[in-house]
């Protein structure tokens, strides 16, 4: 972020949530999440503490962000509130009609409107039923609790430590958020089918119980539990499932994610983002992303070498070239750790060991990459494509 504007990085750090903002627990201020067992015989027990160095756990409001971050862009560039009905490149520029009626023409066009673009879907029309999103096998429940209920049923230590239950077919999350007022609560089960037409369906208790019960005998007890004022020890060993009662009824949200598509660009349009690469949240990789890659392309499109139409074509061939392979790499792998999560993954299972190996594997490629590198490779692509 800082890279695109260091004023993006002072905003970020002025709203986000560390585990530092809840007292006493400064020593987590570089834990990403605690990995909970919520099955089998070690149900309860820590599996690992996974450090985000030097970072930790940070979390905000995406609406707050993304009121702050508009008030980085002159009004007088901008206008909110379109909708894309069609996109035509001509001779001279790219048409692009909206629902209100207007019209504007521009010399490029870069999408990022999102997993259902209507941008990919007039840049790629030769692939629009394989690029349609496809649902990833998991559906879930999420919520927003206040941290006195989340501490009332969890404990104080699970409620203010950003943690996941990993269990038979199931994985739960929590994290603190809003300056550790509030915590963010999900649960999300592993099924084949999802047989509606929308995203997201009505369910109930019931639904929720049903589910929360693949997690083991252990947090099926809890989810029985209505008396939290046992020893300490027990209080400290309850995990968020215990939340279910503290949960509305909820709504059943099924995850989708992006099929892997040709290309990120054809001629003067591209794409980026979600729009080119949404990916399941079961890595909390998706937003890292589309922030990668808007440095690299706004870098590109920036070089002062970068002066006409066919150099901007260029510029999108050498983004897609970068860029793709390890966005698309990072959907397959964020749908992997889904399987991870529900100890179902081929070759690793439940076993301790491959387990903690595995999750250290994935963050290090993830997390350890040189951005400015892509951008420097991205620019010699760059110029090799010149005309």
């Amino acid at each position: 972020m800082p890279l695109i504007d260091p004023q993006i990085r002072e905003i970020y750090d002025s709203l986000v949530t560390t585990h530092a903002d809840s007292p006493g627990y400064e020593r987590f201020r570089q834990t990403w999440f605690e990995i909970i067992w919520a099955s089998g015989e070690k149900e309860g027990d820590l599996l690992m503490d996974l450090k985000a160095l030097p970072s930790g756990q940070t979390t905000l409001r995406r609406a707050n962000f993304l009121d702050a971050l508009v008030s980085l862009i002159p009004s007088e560039i901008v206008q909110f509130g379109k909708r894309l009905e069609s996109l035509v490149e001509k001779s001279d520029g790219v048409h692009l009609t909206f629902e209100d009626g207007t019209i504007a023409t521009a010399n490029i066009v870069v999408g990022c409107d999102g997993i259902k673009s209507k941008v990919k879907e007039f840049m790629l029309p030769e692939e629009s039923q394989h690029a349609q999103p496809r649902y990833s096998g998991m559906y879930g429940y999420r919520a927003v609790l206040d941290m006195a209920d989340m501490v009332e049923a969890v404990g104080d230590q699970r409620a203010r430590v950003s943690s996941i239950y990993i269990g038979d077919g199931a994985y739960g999350i929590s994290y603190p958020i809003m300056r550790a007022e509030k915590v963010n609560v999900g649960f999300y089960i592993l099924s084949d089918k999802w047989d509606c037409d929308t995203w997201v369906r009505p369910a109930n208790r019931e639904d929720m119980k049903r589910d929360a019960s693949k997690m083991g005998r252990y947090v099926k007890s809890l989810v029985e539990v209505s008396d939290l004022t046992g020893s300490k020890e027990t209080r400290l060993k309850l995990t968020s499932h215990e939340t279910l009662k503290y949960m509305p009824d909820p709504s059943q949200w099924a995850i989708f994610e992006h099929p892997h598509i040709s290309t990120f660009c054809r001629s003067r349009v591209a794409i980026l983002g979600d729009a080119a690469h949404a990916s399941t949240p079961h890595q909390g990789a998706g937003a890292g992303q589309a922030i990668e890659d808007a440095h690299v392309l706004a870098e590109l499109l920036g070089d002062i070498r970068v002066q006409s139409k066919e150099h901007a074509v260029a510029a999108f061939r050498a983004y897609d070239e970068i860029r793709r392979p390890r966005s698309q790499r990072v959907v397959t792998s964020s749908k992997e750790n889904a399987y991870l999560l529900c100890l179902c993954f081929d070759g690793v299972g439940d076993d301790e060991d491959k387990l903690k190996a595995t999750f250290q594997e994935r963050l290090h490629w993830l997390w350890n990459l040189d951005v400015q590198g892509q951008v420097e490779q991205a620019r010699q692509r760059m110029m090799d494509f010149f005309p």
